[in-house]
């Protein structure tokens, strides 16, 4: 049993440590996982950043040739150029859309953005291209006409003529001429072309013009005439220069796009040289980052392969720890089942032995008794005493072993019934007085409590425990005195709490017997060697558990050679006073008053138990008839009157439960509640629980005394008496 329960323990330890570095092991597996996930996506961005930065490299390069071509079509005309820029635009385009803006916070320009520029940039070209060539045409036109603006129409005047003529018209008006009619006034071009080409000639002259009157007119007419006076020479100078400046500048410009054409193409060559150089040198450096990467990752993967190896074992030692642990569980639950069952069997065998015991010492002691009441010489009544004090002994180790049975079976009860303290300690002085004046020792006391102090619990093991304690101080003191001291403490919870003192002069326990003092079957060996008394090694354990099992705790203090102190402290619930009023005892001559002339069923199949109780109920003039079985009393019950029914448990044919039953169900109710007193040997709680269950009045316990079989059987007449008179009155 130590090792079933070591073993759990060791490997729940097992299991926790297990566990711990189950959990460290994943947690550093999830550490490098995460840690080689950041290196991933480092190394991603580190490569995406370095393709970005190409890719924006030849966007700038197709941007600068666009606008070297788009300046080119602007000068030259040539749509070459337009499907060139055209061209590099649709590639700035692609590019891109390659380029992958992943951090907008470092560049404020994103895809859209660039598109958006780049739209206008090419609407602005297309604008600007259009009217550098309006603005061009403009200029060649003004230098072509040069020539022709070299002289300009102009109207001068010319002296005013005065006529006076005579003419006599009859009714005759001079006929207008087309060349009459004002022509209307053209404008700079119209008038240069006019010129150019020699139209309009046709120009009514002043001479043309008359009024004729029939009376004598005065005319006055203005000639007039268009001449060509020629411009400033200053102005055509200028316009000259301008005209010659215009084919300067575009033949320079012209000159100078070439330059920067070529020089592009140049830097575009030599970029693209570099950036195969530097493509090469990256496609090495990502083959080698590549392959370390690689290993790092094998590397990674071999860590996690051994990591999840490790884990797994670690889970299935976990788990076979477990089963272990399970397996131990059901081994100690089968154990302890096996240890149960083997209590109850053990328990069962003691009371069974106990039983067996119990009735042979019954005859024993009660015979033994009858003797001693009678007249007796001197060797007699020494062999009838030693008889008596033998079959005690024999009692006594009969109990101990029995009441061992029942702590180590859980079987032990404790009674709560109120009961004087004071009286209770002054009987347990009594029992081993006469065993302390054979040896000549001195029997002192020191109560310290009041007489009408009403506990509650059971008496009968207090009385045991402060018994057994002053048995073994008188046993182990050879002269000197034995002292018991009592004192009562009040408790928090109302209940208090009763000091026992027991001190003796005795031989005294060494200090290194004194922790296994209360152990089962222990003796000490000292003690042994210094007096005759050998016993069971029972009693202080049996004390010690009773004290133990009703909260209490008992110590030891002793010096060789000095003697000992035994002191306990037991908590007990307060009663009335008027729970514990003294019965007064019933005097020899009361009580064959009352049992006398009784008549007695008694039901027992030991013919030496039907002797003694036969012996003792004549005694005191009681009639008996007895059977031996439990079919045969019944059929005496209901064939005969009786005032009382003795039986025994254990019988042939049918027990005495079984007869108890078939009284109570009997239809004349004055029968049915006939007192029933039970004789048995078993002792245990639970089988005299059963026996008043099934009807029992009362119970005596084998080996019993005559004084006491006879006060039972007195108070249940009286009880019988005062039912039967109640019976009679309630049915008329």
């Amino acid at each position: 049993m130590i090792n079933l329960r070591k073993i759990p323990v060791l490997r729940y330890g097992l299991i926790v440590l297990l566990v711990s570095v189950l959990f460290t092991g994943a947690f550093f597996l999830y550490m490098r996982y995460t840690s080689a996930k950041k290196l991933e996506g480092s190394i991603a961005k580190l490569i995406t950043a370095r393709q970005n930065t190409d890719l924006i490299d030849s966007c700038l390069l197709n941007l600068y040739a666009a606008d070297n071509n788009s300046r080119l079509y602007a000068l030259t005309g040539d749509k070459k150029y337009v499907k060139e820029f055209s061209l590099q635009l649709k590639k700035l385009n692609t590019l891109l859309t390659r380029v992958k803006f992943s951090d907008p916070g470092i560049t404020n320009i994103g895809a859209e953005n660039v598109k958006k520029l780049l739209a206008e940039k090419t609407t602005k070209t297309t604008s600007y291209v259009q009217f550098r060539r309006l603005t061009d045409s403009l200029i060649g036109t003004t230098g072509r006409m040069d020539s022709t603006m070299a002289f300009s129409k102009m109207k001068i005047a010319v002296p005013v003529k005065e006529t006076v003529k005579t003419t006599t018209h009859v009714d005759t008006l001079p006929k207008l001429t087309a060349g009459s009619t004002a022509a209307p006034r053209k404008k700079f071009f119209g008038r240069m072309i006019a010129a150019i080409t020699g139209k309009n000639k046709k120009v009514p002259k002043a001479e043309d013009s008359l009024i004729v009157k029939t009376d004598t007119v005065k005319t006055i007419s203005t000639a007039a005439r268009t001449v060509y006076a020629p411009l400033p020479k200053k102005t055509r100078a200028h316009y000259r220069k301008l005209y010659v400046a215009n084919n300067e500048l575009r033949h320079n410009e012209h000159e100078i796009l070439l330059i920067n054409s070529n020089l592009v193409i140049s830097i575009i060559s030599e970029l693209k040289h570099y950036k195969a150089m530097e493509m090469n040198y990256s496609a090495q450096s990502k083959a080698e980052l590549s392959g370390k990467i690689t290993n790092v990752f094998d590397e990674y993967d071999s860590l996690s392969k051994m990591t999840l190896i490790a884990l797994i074992a670690l889970i299935c030692i976990v788990l076979y720890n477990v089963w272990k642990i399970f397996e131990n569980q059901r081994k100690t639950i089968i154990e302890a089942d096996r240890d149960r069952e083997y209590a109850d069997n053990k328990s069962r065998f003691m009371a069974s032995m106990s039983h067996e015991i119990r009735t042979p010492l019954n005859s024993v002691i009660g015979f033994s008794e009858q003797l001693s009441s009678s007249i007796l010489d001197p060797a007699q009544t020494e062999q009838v005493n030693a008889i008596r004090s033998s079959s005690h002994m024999l009692l006594e180790v009969v109990n101990e072993i029995l009441d061992l049975a029942k702590y180590e079976t859980g079987k032990m009860s404790f009674e709560q019934q109120p009961f004087m303290i004071t009286d209770a300690l002054n009987d347990a002085l009594h029992t081993v007085h006469i065993q302390a004046s054979k040896k000549g020792l001195m029997l002192a006391k020191n109560i310290n409590i009041d007489d009408d102090l009403c506990f509650r619990g059971d008496v009968i093991r207090l009385k045991q425990v402060v018994v057994n304690l002053l048995v073994n101080a008188i046993k182990f003191t050879q002269q000197g005195e034995v002292l018991l001291q009592a004192m009562v403490m009040p408790n928090k919870d109302g209940r208090a709490i009763l000091k026992i003192r027991i001190k003796d002069t005795g031989i005294g326990i060494k200090k290194a017997d004194i922790p296994t003092l209360f152990d089962e079957f222990t003796q000490v060996a000292d003690a042994q060697k210094v007096t005759r008394h050998k016993g069971t090694g029972l009693g202080l354990a049996i004390c010690k558990k009773i004290i133990d099992l009703q909260g209490g705790h008992i110590k030891v203090i002793s010096e060789m050679g000095k003697g000992s102190v035994f002191s306990f402290e037991l908590p007990f619930g307060l009663a009335d006073k008027a729970q514990c009023a003294v019965t007064e005892t019933i005097s020899h001559t009361e009580l064959l008053e009352k049992v006398s002339g009784a008549k007695v069923l008694m039901a027992e199949d030991n013919n030496l138990n039907v002797l003694l109780a036969k012996t003792i109920l004549k005694k005191w003039k009681i009639d008996v008839d007895v059977a031996n079985d439990g079919q045969e009393a019944l059929e005496l019950f209901r064939a005969n009157t009786y005032d009382i029914v003795l039986t025994d448990i254990q019988m042939p044919i049918m027990g005495g439960i079984e007869l108890l039953a078939n009284i109570r169900q009997e239809q004349n109710t004055l029968k049915a509640e006939m007192p029933v007193i039970v004789m048995t040997a078993n002792v245990l709680k639970e089988d005299r629980d059963k026996y008043f269950v099934a009807g029992a009045d009362d119970i005596v316990l084998k080996p019993f005394k005559e004084h006491d079989l006879i006060e039972k059987i007195a108070l249940r007449l009286k009880t019988k008496i005062a039912d039967t008179n109640r019976l009679l009155f309630r049915y008329g």
